[in-house]
């Protein structure tokens, strides 16, 4: 509504103006102008709003370093593991001296025998380089693609190690409801991880994919960033949503995150 006053303040004036008194040469300078003015104002009105305080869960919060919202569920939370039951699964994990090109074979190998690589890890720490990831593939495939990158002479100094994924059994567990994803960014100290994670274990909330690591800012200074996706087994209520959001800017301030987004996701319906 707010927009819909601004538009017809600017534009309806404008263009009365523009046709009732600018000469024909003038017209579309006169338009570009108020465009000009226009974006303005409307950057002015709701830049940086990830979604207007009304609609945010649990309400507005202060601060521009935590931001909450609230969108549908979809497929955000899901494992391919368990949605693409006509392939097979297998987690690849390696390690091993660095050297240039061990990414290129081990995608070459997999790919070579019909895999398909969605997620994955690779990072060189020290002088190790670190594999981690999940494969896709045919089922008649699979027996011959493990064989082939667990016996390539090539890859035998990165010490791989294949295993086999398989989907949770139906009616072992609950469905997601909601679907909470955390990010925290920081500078680096001991005991952040774990803070996370006890809290988020606190809030009945079960991990579904974590990641963190270090960054530099331009001062030299150690980040370190959190991310976080878990889940529950229920539609939160708002005043569940409200506990959350306010342990976490305890946690905030308990830590001096820098920054602490929460966004969640709950199915429709």
């Amino acid at each position: 509504k707010e927009d819909l006053l601004a538009l017809w303040k600017i534009w309806v004036p404008a263009t009365l103006l523009n046709f009732a008194f600018m000469p024909m040469w003038g017209r579309i300078p006169c338009v570009a102008a108020t465009s000009a003015l226009w974006t303005c104002v409307l950057s002015s009105m709701r830049g940086g709003d990830v979604v207007h305080s009304d609609d945010m869960a649990g309400g507005s919060v202060s601060g521009a370093t935590f931001q909450l919202m609230k969108e549908g569920i979809g497929e955000l939370f899901t494992s391919q593991v368990d949605t693409d039951t006509a392939l097979a699964h297998i987690c690849v994990s390696a390690s091993g001296p660095d050297k240039v090109g061990w990414v290129s074979l081990v995608a070459d190998a997999v790919a070579g025998e019909g895999g398909n690589i969605t997620h994955s890890k690779m990072i060189r720490l020290g002088h190790e380089f670190i594999i981690l990831m999940h494969v896709a593939v045919p089922p008649e495939k699979v027996r011959t693609l493990v064989s082939h990158i667990n016996s390539n002479e090539e890859l035998e100094p990165l010490n791989i190690r294949t295993s086999f994924l398989t989907k949770r059994q139906t009616g072992k567990y609950e469905k997601a409801q909601t679907g909470v994803r955390i990010h925290c960014l920081g500078k680096d100290r001991p005991g952040m991880l774990a803070a996370v994670a006890k809290k988020v274990s606190e809030e009945k909330l079960s991990v579904e994919n974590i990641s963190t690591e270090i960054r530099m800012d331009r001062s030299g200074n150690r980040l370190f960033s959190i991310d976080c996706d878990c889940t529950a087994t229920k539609q939160l209520t708002k005043e569940e949503l409200d506990t959350l959001f306010g342990d976490f800017e305890v946690l905030k301030d308990e830590l001096g995150f820098d920054i602490v987004d929460i966004r969640v996701h709950m199915a429709s319906g």
